[in-house]
C-alpha cells in the first residue's frame, strides 16, 4: 500500500551540485580579480614612488650647479670639456640639456642596479621671468629644468623647477 508521503532524500541531486560548483567558481573568479587589482595598484604606487625619488635626486643635483658656465665663455649645453659619459664634469644647469640615460646612472656614469626599463631625461630652456611657461630664445635670467622619468616607454613623473641667475625656484 502506498501512502501519500515521499521518503526523505539522503543526498544532493546532480543539479544542486552543478549550481553550487558554479557559484563557488564565480566567487573565486571575483576574488582573484580583486586580488589582481590590489597587486597592480600596489605595483603602480611603488613605481610612482621610485620615479619620484629618481627625479628628485637628479633635480637636486642640477639645482646645486651654477646658473651659467663659471670657467668658459657662456654657451648653452655642455662645453667640449664636459662631453663625457658621466655628469661628473657638468658644472652649470644647461650642461644637463638633452641628457638622457637608460637605465638611470649615478653621476659618475655607472648604471644603477635593478632599474631595467627605466629612463631619465632632462630638458633645460630659457624662459620669460614674468611668464615661466613661455620659452625664450635668449637668456632673460631664468631657466626651466624638466626632469622626466620613463618606465617601459610610459612617463611616470615629471618634475619642473626654475633656476634664476640668483637662486633656484621649486
Amino acid at each position: 500500500m502506498r501512502t501519500g508521503r515521499r521518503k526523505s532524500r539522503a543526498g544532493l541531486s546532480l543539479i544542486e551540485v552543478v549550481i553550487s560548483t558554479m557559484l563557488v567558481g564565480l566567487v573565486l573568479v571575483g576574488a582573484m580579480q580583486c586580488l589582481g587589482a590590489v597587486i597592480h595598484g600596489r605595483m603602480r604606487t611603488s613605481e610612482s614612488g621610485r620615479a619620484q625619488q629618481l627625479a628628485q635626486q637628479l633635480m637636486a643635483e642640477i639645482l646645486a650647479t651654477e646658473y651659467q658656465e663659471p670657467d668658459e665663455p657662456p654657451g648653452f649645453g655642455p662645453e667640449e670639456s664636459e662631453r663625457e659619459d658621466s655628469r661628473t664634469f657638468f658644472d652649470d644647469v644647461d650642461d644637463y640639456h638633452r641628457w638622457t640615460a637608460s637605465p638611470p646612472q649615478n653621476q659618475n656614469g655607472t648604471a644603477l642596479h635593478n632599474w631595467t626599463g627605466w629612463k631619465r631625461e632632462v630638458s633645460v630652456e630659457y624662459v620669460n621671468p614674468t611668464n615661466p611657461g613661455t620659452s625664450e630664445a635668449t637668456d632673460l635670467g631664468v631657466k626651466r629644468i624638466t626632469v622626466t622619468i620613463w618606465l617601459n616607454e610610459h612617463i611616470l613623473t615629471q618634475q619642473v623647477a626654475l633656476r634664476s641667475d640668483r637662486f633656484a625656484i621649486l
